[in-house]
């Protein structure tokens, strides 16, 4: 492969070892103009396949390439490390000063002066959009020409991530954004921000906000740009100062909206519908909402991705179940909502499933995923509990948030699913700690956006007694499972272990009342401690394995019904 070829397929292995290859000729070499010469020589196929990586001529490139080496080995980027890294006079890295000064200028490099006054405590870092380039396989523009305007939003963001890590002052951080909305003006969204002459606090914002939208998220922790921006404390007050205030011009011209949440004090910013059409106009359908969706704690469930599984009812869950699955059935649904409509009434489809643990309801959902074909997004309840004082009722709040916006992307309205949802709906607390304090609010906060939910919501609890009665009549259906009977037994047994004699079936699915999730636990046991061996199941093995299934429990009597 020629050099062309390489440059041309950007292969990043390629480009790494010859960034290695760069840096560590370089390396101890007691570096001087004339060996310097006699160097590049002997890379003259790296050099010039890094040059069209990074659009740089050969002086930079190899500053580049040692600078990056530093970077990545954790060391000091100032003029001194480099004299170091190279063994040559202080003096002769004077003479690399303009080629330094170009690549902070292509924004490969990143310069600090901020902790020391003195030139040679000015510090040069790999810009992290340089490094997610490289790591990525992806093309670097040249000369800072995007060829989109998310691109360019992009690479706004990857600024602050590295003010954010004081890789550089909030001076400079506001003169890049100037300088590069200055360059790439032709962007129509750069051409409107810029119309509504903002400063640059204003401006910067606004962009956080348009990576947000463009995200699919439109929202952002207000705090948390204000922490990641400013790099003092007296900067940080007066920023928030400005866009807290009432006469802020991007609320004075309905740009951007406070969500309303008592719980995190209106730190939650957004653009509003107005900013969107605005800004976003031009840009319908450019956006493909459903692959760049990213739901925050959630996982997404793809009906095509839903590995579904065989189930066997007692009648009475059987008889629901198929009425929930032609009810979600789109024709059928939409039937529904109409009604609902016409009566007055809210469309939510709210539905719990509890009962004994094992007896199949999570798999009914993720069933329903793949039959209805429509998109699951099961709550991580894990991710949503947190210490600080508030952060748990803002998570939940997300949730809903979410939804929503899926329900606006996909055709067929998604399913919301609170998988194992126990402690969100069990009965409320008397408040003796911020534990308890936390635990009623997101429940108020839950049973607030059932009174008005729209769309679909599924919830599944081991839970029977305990269910707080405000949650009750919230939900539409309320379907109890519980232990399959001797019949379901028989089926689930012959299911998971067709090898089975229908005698030994029979005596299984008599002797033990276990769940279709216990049969499946002694299904998996047994296979792994007879993998080896060749030979039919044995009765006497089985029994003991249902016997040890009862965890915690005498062997045999719990469930035994002795045969």
């Amino acid at each position: 492969m020629n050099t062309e070829e390489k440059t041309a397929t950007i292969d990043t292995n390629y480009i790494l070892k010859s960034i290695e290859k760069v840096a560590t000729a370089f390396k101890d070499s007691e570096l001087t103009e004339k060996n310097k010469r006699k160097i590049l020589a002997n890379l003259s196929e790296e050099i010039k396949c890094l040059g069209n990586f990074l659009h740089c001529n050969e002086e930079e490139t190899w500053i580049f390439c040692v600078i990056f080496a530093l970077s990545i080995s954790g060391r000091d980027t100032d003029l001194e490390s480099l004299s170091v890294y190279l063994r040559c006079n202080p003096f002769f890295i004077f003479t690399l000063t303009p080629s330094l000064d170009s690549l902070v200028a292509k924004r490969l490099l990143i310069k600090n002066s901020s902790y020391d006054m003195r030139i040679t405590g000015t510090r040069f870092l790999v810009s992290n959009f340089v490094f997610s380039a490289i790591s990525n396989n992806k093309p670097l523009p040249e000369s800072n020409n995007f060829s989109d305007v998310y691109e360019l939003i992009e690479r706004v963001n990857e600024m602050i991530f590295d003010r954010e890590r004081n890789n550089i002052p909030t001076a400079d951080l506001f003169n890049e954004v100037e300088n590069l909305l200055e360059k790439e003006k032709h962007f129509p969204l750069i051409k409107k921000i810029r119309s509504l002459n903002l400063n640059t606090d204003y401006t910067l914002l606004l962009l956080y906000l348009c990576a947000s939208y463009a995200n699919e998220t439109n929202e952002a922790d207000l705090e948390r740009f204000i922490y990641s921006v400013y790099d003092s404390m007296g900067a940080k007050i007066r920023a928030k100062k400005l866009f807290y205030a009432e006469s802020s011009p991007l609320v004075e011209r309905n740009l951007v909206s406070f969500n309303d949440n008592s719980f995190y004090g209106g730190k939650e910013i957004m653009l509003t519908d107005k900013a969107i059409e605005l800004l976003f106009g031009d840009e319908e359908g450019t956006i493909d909402r459903s692959k760049t969706f990213n739901p925050k704690n959630c996982f997404l469930l793809k009906p095509d991705k839903i590995r579904t599984t065989p189930l066997f009812f007692n009648e009475e869950e059987k008889k629901y179940i198929e009425l929930i699955e032609k009810l979600l059935e789109e024709p059928n649904y939409q039937k529904a909502i109409q009604k609902f409509k016409a009566h007055n009434l809210h469309s939510g489809v709210t539905i719990l499933l509890y009962g004994d643990p094992g007896t199949g309801k999570t798999q009914v959902v993720y069933n329903l995923v793949h039959k209805t074909g429509r998109i699951g997004l099961m709550v991580d309840i894990s991710s949503i509990r947190d210490k600080y004082v508030g952060e748990s009722e803002k998570r939940i709040k997300q949730v809903f948030r979410t939804y929503r916006q899926a329900r606006e992307i996909y055709d067929l309205c998604p399913i919301l699913f609170f998988n194992e949802s126990d402690a969100l709906i069990s009965k409320r607390y008397e408040i003796n700690s911020s534990i308890d304090q936390m635990n009623n609010s997101m429940q108020n906060i839950i049973l607030q956006e059932l009174e008005d939910f729209e769309g679909i919501l599924i919830a599944t609890s081991n839970l029977s007694m305990n269910l707080d009665s405000a949650f009750e009549r919230r939900f539409l259906y309320k379907i109890r499972f519980q232990k399959p009977d001797s019949e379901v037994r028989k089926q689930i047994w012959q299911a998971k272990m067709p090898e089975l004699s229908a005698e030994d079936v029979a005596i299984l699915a008599d002797s033990y009342i276990l769940t279709g999730g216990q049969i499946d636990n002694i299904s998996k046991k047994y296979l792994l401690e007879h993998i080896l061996n060749d030979e039919p199941p044995d009765l006497n093995d089985l029994k003991e394995l249902c016997e040890m299934e009862y965890f915690g429990r005498e062997k045999g009597r719990v469930g035994f019904l002795g045969r």
